[in-house]
């Protein structure tokens, strides 16, 4: 009989292992999600996603019914939003402030207060940025608009993430600029990465960036 239940049990612990090897994120009153890691994905209030263990992009954005009373309520949308966050083994909730004024809206969209928490109610960190739209639009590509916000120095940016970053410059993992069609990296895109990292950047780390262009001439 231990020869049996021994293995049941190696294996019960293995399926475990496995089952928590990802983040589980539910998603709060009036958020809702349109692309998911570089794939689109519509996903409402109260549905939960599965991600894997890693760095995580989503679109985002909060749709609330506002107006005096109930009888000239009317859903409206906040602006859009782009998240980024590490997260890994995790069970998570993503959540924003209950809505019901036009005024309220505003404050959101100015302060972005999103609230991202674990299982016990621990806030994580995350970074945050405006996926900006031209003009009316009755129709968006998520997916377009995050390729080029991708290629800006936001600190939501996924492409702008270095390793070793700090928290409030985002921990950027890839900072490759964009290629134009010559195969030459965009150099408004490299411009905007220098002033970007040059201001998030202490005296003395200005200093030997100067002294090392100096020395390079």
């Amino acid at each position: 009989m231990k020869a049996i239940v021994a293995p049941i049990f190696v294996l019960s612990l293995l399926v475990s292992a496995q089952a928590s090897a990802e983040v589980t994120l539910t998603l709060g009153p009036c958020v809702q999600t349109h692309v998911v890691n570089g794939d689109e994905k519509n996903a409402v209030s109260g549905e939960s996603l599965t991600l894997a263990n890693g760095t995580q992009q989503l679109v985002v954005d909060c749709e609330a019914m506002l107006g005096r009373s109930d009888d000239d309520a009317f859903p409206e949308s906040s602006e859009t939003f782009v998240l980024l966050f590490d997260a890994a083994d995790a069970v998570l909730t993503l959540s924003a402030p209950r809505l019901q004024t036009r005024q309220q809206m505003a404050a959101f969209n100015q302060q972005k207060d999103f609230r991202l928490v674990n299982a016990e109610g621990e806030a994580l960190s995350y970074q945050i940025g405006v996926l900006e739209k031209e003009g009316f639009q009755v129709f968006r590509d998520y997916l377009d608009e995050l390729e080029a916000f991708n290629r800006t120095p936001a600190p939501a940016a996924l492409r702008m993430q270095l390793p070793g970053a700090s928290a409030a410059a985002g921990n950027v993992t890839d900072a490759v600029p964009h290629v134009g069609e010559q195969g030459a990296p965009d150099q408004e895109t490299v411009r905007q990465m220098l002033r970007y990292w040059y201001l998030q950047a202490d005296r003395e780390t200005r200093e030997e960036w100067k002294n090392w262009i100096q020395s390079s001439k």
